[in-house]
């Protein structure tokens, strides 16, 4: 664009010349003509654009890649030389972006469609955004941003492999909403037993003449009903914020536990991280769409947030599950905490080896060896 001003000017100053040694009307025609075109050109560029507008939508696609149909649309009755847009995908779990640019020169009075192919890197949902764009007039000497905002969104699920899982016992086949009898609940009328008192335990449990009459602290195991069998909580990652891959091999061993156990048990849900309140979420899984949905949702979370499963407090095992599976990064804080019967197995990324302590069974897994790693793990 520099250089057309450049040769715009000198084209100018020459008429300029000729005109003042050779002041004649083919001259001066010639000059004005110079002089006109320009400002012309500027000034249909100063009136067009106002109703200039970008919008995307998801396309139907017959490729293997999703498509994004990009809609330019001019319905002045003012030409548009050149149109220039910059397309932002941007996988909000890794961060990772990329840009398209798309360029077109819009008719009058008209709507013009491009077919964006994305081609991901990795699993994740994906923000598909433009916040402008840049005008041009049709001499192409001077140019001006016009703002739009649209943005579109796709999910990439990562890849589902078969886990051959093996049940420890029949806690899978069972139907949900059975009574615990191991673990500790809120009704009163069905006392299980009496134990000593560990910290975090309700004082509300306490039982305080049998406490007084042996000098030391215990409580009530009361009777609690169990609404799900499983919660599979997927972390954030913040440990491998940094490495995609990781990610990717962490989203694929959650996904995959999922499709597993929503086809062997009856009560299954699913926890992860609020991306805007940075609180914990849990879901229900009955249907297929409940577990589809919520991709939407887990593969949005951007893996630089902290987990709000930093530390599993203990009133989530006590309240409804009878096994706990964490698929993260790192092990959490106060893991060991949780007893009452509850069941807590740990899938960790980078970890080595299988290692059970008391109801915590924690099991390491690679990039590389992550199907071979998990293969037949007892849950």
């Amino acid at each position: 664009m520099l250089k057309r001003r450049i040769v715009c000017i000198l084209l100018i100053l020459s008429a300029l010349i000729l005109y003042f040694f050779d002041n004649e009307t083919v001259t001066l025609a010639l000059l004005a003509a110079l002089i006109v075109m320009p400002a012309a050109s500027i000034g249909l560029l100063a009136l067009s654009g106002k109703n200039f507008k970008i919008s995307m939508e998801r396309a139907p696609q017959n490729t293997e890649n999703p498509v994004i149909r990009v809609r330019i649309e001019n319905p002045d009755f003012i030409p548009l030389s050149t149109v220039e847009a910059e397309v932002t995908c941007t996988n909000l779990r890794t961060g990772e972006a990329d840009s398209y640019i798309i360029s077109k020169t819009p008719r009058p009075k008209s709507t013009q469609e491009i077919d964006l192919e994305v081609m991901p890197k990795h699993a994740g949902r994906y923000e598909i955004s433009v916040s402008s764009a840049v005008l041009t007039d049709p001499l192409q000497l001077s140019s001006k941003q016009v703002v739009c905002s649209d943005r579109e969104y796709i999910t990439i699920m990562p890849e589902i492999f078969e886990m051959q899982l093996t049940y420890g016992s029949d806690a899978a086949m069972l139907e949900s909403d059975r009574s615990a009898d191991s673990r500790r609940g809120n009704d009163p009328g069905e006392v299980r037993s009496i134990r000593e008192y560990v910290p975090g335990d309700p004082v509300r449990n306490i039982h305080w003449k049998l406490s007084e009459k042996l000098d030391k602290l215990l409580v009530k195991e009361l009777g609690n009903p169990i609404s799900d069998q499983f919660l599979v909580i997927l972390d954030t990652g913040h440990e491998i914020s940094q490495d995609p891959i990781a990610l990717e091999t962490v989203a694929s061993v959650f996904v995959s536990l999922v499709e597993t156990l929503r086809r062997d048990s009856s009560g299954l849900a699913i926890g992860w991280t609020d991306p805007f309140s940075g609180k914990a979420v849990i879901r229900k899984v009955v249907e297929d769409t409940d577990f589809t949905a919520a991709a939407d949702e887990y593969l949005a979370v951007p893996a630089i947030m902290h987990s709000a499963f930093g530390r599993i407090e203990r009133d989530i095992s006590e309240s409804r599950y009878a096994h706990i599976i964490f698929v993260g990064s790192a092990i959490p804080e106060g893991i060991d905490a949780i007893g009452n019967g509850c069941l807590v197995t740990v899938l960790v990324y980078g970890e080595d080896g299988y290692m059970t302590e008391g109801n915590v069974t924690t099991v390491g897994f690679e990039t590389k060896t992550y199907k071979s790693d998990l293969a037949g793990i007892e849950i």
